[in-house]
């Protein structure tokens, strides 16, 4: 995907690559005028580069500090000083290098079909459907053996997101999934392809969704139609009044590979939305999201209390050199924006947090938070009478020996203050040197002893060389956390109502005039961050739109999806582990 190709130049900036010889990687540090109390030791044999500029310092790799073991810290917003170290000859490859050939399988055997073959069957709107087996319970250390194997015909996939569909029915969509059938691939190479794939559950037994045939499985959602240099990836969603609704985001292959380190060769251009019965899953709509834009992406996220549904908002970006290359940091996918919208009205235009109170100009948000240096892939839910989110620390440039790894915060607000709970370090399955993990994702409900229940999106670092024979590293991981308890705020003033102006529609949604009062529950002490970048994202615009609308706001304000919940119920969050 990156290629393994290395060329350092020195600059102005002062930017240096360094071999570790105890993870025998090459990492990128910045060049400062203090010393450094370690610098990695030269290799055997060293390598080999070409510094210009005589006026260059010695590197200094800062980790972040860690805050003592059961304690929660103050929110850290302020980007980082130093650029994280990355691996530039073996990088982060988390999706499937683009127009990879198709494999050939092996001679079919002579013996009996593999297991789920007599379970495949079509279903009301299209959907291939295979029974794929039972997680012995919904606790992380069940589902991380379940996941740890080929998921029936799946044998490998990434970037999960978890829907609760009411009762104990969830919706599980991935990215970039290998899909084998005949149980015969041994090689992701081998597998078909599809951009992204469905898993129902009910209880803890799991079923895989698809369209297109066994033998010629196609995406879950094809969204208006997908070619070689356009596809759809679901974000944020959730269940009211019977309707599921998922933000797509559509990505564009970009005509050149992005240097060694600086991300993957497509970027988002367009939200989507899309309408499914919540029973059947057949879909019912798809249009463009009422902030279409991207930069940032309103949907990126979604999680409700018992008044709102929240749209935590990221820009998504995948290709570093875009905006700059990984040196030219704080990356815009830093940054997260938030938006709002009545309970379950998803195709409502939203009102846009602006760092006090809400407007309903999006030109006017504010980012609640920006931390870390390439992106920050929050992943927030309403859990157990808090807001609570999940990270990985830098998404897929992480590195574990200079990150924590998995941030756990907690909030008694969606806009904040968000706070630390302690660090857990996250190592991928079997401590494989190998492999990286990204896209940490809360699963929407606690285990029996209370604890959060966190999947983890995994790769080989190099997945052509090292994922596509052994599918086994391109699987999900599953671990457990404490669910901390935020701090107490002090007391604060509520202003009063703040006017709203009104805006108009773009050109692909029909127009029409959007309410004009903003809530009155606002604090104006809220901590927040609007610290930018030190250089301007080349991607970030904003876009202001709304769409009408004739629904009446969901009667059943349900924020739990324990089982037996009523189907017009807001089903996005749950509160206990199912069955």
């Amino acid at each position: 995907m990156f290629g393994v190709g290395v060329a350092v130049v020195g600059c102005l900036v002062g930017w240096l690559l360094l071999t570790d010889s105890d993870s025998n990687r090459t990492v990128v540090g910045q060049s400062t005028s203090k010393r450094s109390t370690s610098v990695a030791p030269e290799t055997d044999p060293p390598l080999v580069f070409e510094v210009t500029d005589d006026t260059l310092g010695e590197i200094e790799i800062m980790p972040p500090s860690t805050p003592p073991a059961g304690t929660v810290a103050p929110e850290t917003t302020t980007p980082p000083t130093v650029v994280p170290p990355i691996d530039l000859i073996n990088p982060a490859v988390v999706a499937r290098p683009a127009d990879q050939p198709q494999e050939t399988l092996p001679p079919a055997p002579a013996a009996p079909p593999p297991p789920w073959a007599s379970s495949t069957r079509t279903v009301r709107g299209g959907y291939t459907v295979t029974d794929v087996g039972c997680a012995a319970s919904n606790s992380a250390g069940a589902l991380d053996a379940f996941f740890a194997q080929r998921v029936g015909p799946m044998i490998g996939a990434d970037y999960q997101h978890v829907y609760p569909l009411g009762g104990e029915r969830y919706l599980w969509l991935l990215q970039d999934a290998f899909v084998d059938h005949p149980g015969r691939a041994t090689r992701l190479g081998q597998a078909r392809f599809a951009h992204n794939i469905g898993l129902v559950q009910h209880g803890t037994c799991f079923s895989l969704w698809h369209r297109g045939t066994s033998a010629a499985p196609k995406s879950f959602e094809g969204g208006t139609g997908e070619t070689r240099a356009t596809w759809f990836w679901p974000l944020g969603g959730e269940t009211a009044n019977g309707r599921l609704q998922v933000f797509w985001v559509e990505m564009l292959k970009d005509g050149y590979e992005p240097r060694p380190g600086d991300g993957l060769g497509w970027h988002p251009v367009r939200t989507w939305i899309a309408t499914y019965d919540a029973t059947t899953l057949e879909r019912l709509d798809f249009r463009a999201a009422p902030n279409p834009g991207v930069s940032p992406i309103y949907g990126y996220a979604v999680a409700s209390d018992g008044d709102y549904s929240y749209l935590f908002a990221n820009t998504f970006e995948q290709n570093l050199q875009r905006e700059g290359g990984y040196l030219n940091g704080p990356h815009s996918a830093t940054k997260i924006w938030l938006g709002r919208v009545p309970l379950g009205r998803l195709q409502d235009a939203p009102e846009y947090w602006n760092g006090t109170t809400w407007s309903r100009t999006a030109a006017e948000a504010k980012p609640i938070l920006q931390r870390y240096w390439a992106e920050f892939p929050m992943q927030p839910r309403y859990l157990g009478g808090r807001w609570v989110m999940a990270a990985r620390v830098n998404g897929y440039w992480g590195i574990g020996d200079f990150d924590s790894d998995l941030a756990i915060d907690v909030a008694e607000h969606p806009w904040g203050p968000w706070t630390n709970a302690p660090p857990r370090v996250l190592t991928p399955r079997g401590n494989d040197p190998k492999m990286n993990n990204y896209h940490a994702h809360l699963m929407p409900w606690l285990d029996d002893a209370g604890m959060l229940v966190v999947s983890v999106s995994q790769n080989a670092r190099n997945m052509v060389a090292d994922a596509f024979p052994e599918p086994r590293r391109y699987r999900m991981t599953f671990v457990s956390a404490a669910l901390a308890t935020p701090p107490v705020e002090p007391p604060v003033t509520v202003p009063t109502t703040v006017p709203a102006t009104s805006t108009t529609v773009g050109t692909t949604v029909p127009a029409t005039t959007v309410a004009t009062s903003a809530p009155t529950t606002v604090p104006t002490t809220v901590a927040t961050t609007t610290v930018a970048p030190t250089t301007a994202p080349t991607t970030v615009a904003s876009t202001v739109t709304s769409v009408p609308t004739t629904e009446a706001t969901p009667t059943v304000a349900a924020t739990t999806a324990a089982p037996g919940a009523a189907p017009g119920a807001v089903t996005s969050v749950a509160s206990t582990a199912p069955p």
